[in-house]
């Protein structure tokens, strides 16, 4: 349709100058559709007013083949290249590209070329790290300049949606504890939700999010724009906020205590953040955030170890300060069985001067084992103050089938 040459020069002069438009049409058919307008007015001596034509140059310049028809599949959450192999997760599933298409390095370099031209970054053998968030897609790439078997990508899609939610909750826990994070929520208590990668924190967070009501003011800080929560839940009063250079997590925390929020959802605490978190907390905010942690006895002593990053502190009062004024910590796992990956809620602790267990799971061939502990009398007076009805079986036992 087209000669290469005339293809090729049209290509970059799109790339030079349309690299977000061009990264947009990944997924979105309305920024193709914009693009191919933009052919035709600015490469009219090639295209003739052909749409044909102008469809034809789009599709090979936005074009990124498997990717493109993996991206998708609103199943898959991560895209992955490890030098050899292409790698594709969902929720519940990994595995290796076997496809009859042919998975090459160029390739690959082709698509994190389109990323780094897209946010005006290079992605060369003397800047051979790339770290790139466009629309709902981020993207970490090292060049084969640093990556002895080859050049790696690791591409993560977040899809603006609440993946946990009242209907698949009796997969991840009993349904009782789905009512316990709401009236927890309702009741205006501090969690901390801890766990390894992939185990589900982002998702928890959104759906105790999805509980609080319109009448009290959310500001989400999270690193990268990655929860959507404000496209989730249009109906909320929710301040979204991202870290950028000097912007960090613990400069935002302060701020937003100059917003008069009700709730503070930091979507990880990794550090220093920590201690203006826990301030927080001591001034009558009330705070959600993930971490990680072995589990969830371990989260106040990690909170500590984090605030002596950037203050001098007493230990000693400051993790008795968590104990009394941190209500929950949440603890959830992820296993691998016959293909599948499951994610589940394994323990709930109550916090104060002897921790008690509300709830506790695990996971056995295909079953999720669950016991409860018993709620304290502090927490159900916070229920009746706020007139929550909370029907949760006391020291019970029970099994999910999955």
């Amino acid at each position: 349709m087209i000669k290469p040459t005339q293809l090729s020069n049209i290509q970059d002069d799109l790339i030079q100058n349309h690299a977000e438009l061009i990264v947009k049409g990944l997924l979105d058919k309305k920024a193709r559709e914009k693009l191919k307008y933009v052919v035709i007015k600015e490469h009219g001596h090639v295209v003739k007013g052909n749409e044909d034509i102008a469809d034809y140059i789009v599709q090979e310049t936005v074009g990124t083949g498997i990717i493109e028809d993996i991206i998708k599949d609103k199943s898959i959450t991560d895209i992955g290249y490890n030098g050899v192999d292409l790698i594709i997760e969902s929720n519940d599933k990994k595995k290796k590209y076997t496809g009859d298409r042919e998975i090459s390095e160029d390739y690959i370099i082709r698509i994190i070329q389109k990323f780094a031209n897209a946010v005006g970054e290079d992605f060369t053998p003397k800047k051979p790290i790339l770290n790139a968030v466009f629309e709902n897609i981020r993207i970490n790439a090292v060049h084969k300049a640093r990556s002895p078997y080859g050049t790696t990508m690791s591409m993560r899609i977040v899809r603006p949606r609440l993946a946990l939610n009242e209907n698949n909750f009796n997969k991840f826990a009993p349904s009782f504890m789905y009512d316990f994070f709401k009236s927890s929520v309702l009741a205006q208590t501090n969690i901390a939700i801890s766990g390894e990668v992939g185990t589900g924190k982002t998702e928890l967070q959104k759906l105790l999010i999805s509980f609080v009501p319109f009448n009290d003011k959310i500001i989400m800080i999270e690193d990268v724009l990655e929860s959507h929560v404000k496209e989730i839940f249009p109906e909320k009063d929710i301040y979204s906020w991202t870290t950028s250079g000097d912007t960090t997590i613990t400069v935002l925390v302060k701020e937003a205590l100059r917003n008069n929020p009700r709730w503070i959802i930091i979507s990880e605490t990794r550090g220093e953040e920590a201690y203006e978190m826990i301030q927080a907390v001591l001034s009558g905010h009330h705070i959600v955030t993930t971490l990680h942690a072995v589990n969830a006895a371990a989260i106040p002593r990690r909170f500590v170890n984090m605030a002596k990053i950037g203050y001098s502190v007493s230990e000693e009062t400051l993790e008795q300060d968590i104990r009394r004024y941190f209500d929950f910590g949440v603890h959830l796992k992820r296993i691998n069985f016959k293909g599948y990956t499951y994610r589940y809620l394994s323990e709930v602790i109550e916090f104060g001067e002897k921790d008690r267990t509300i709830f506790k799971q695990r996971f056995h061939n295909g079953q999720l084992i669950y016991e409860t502990g018993k709620l304290s009398d502090e927490f159900r007076e916070k229920l009746e103050e706020k007139n929550i009805h909370l029907d949760f079986p006391e020291n019970d036992k029970g099994i999910i089938m999955l």
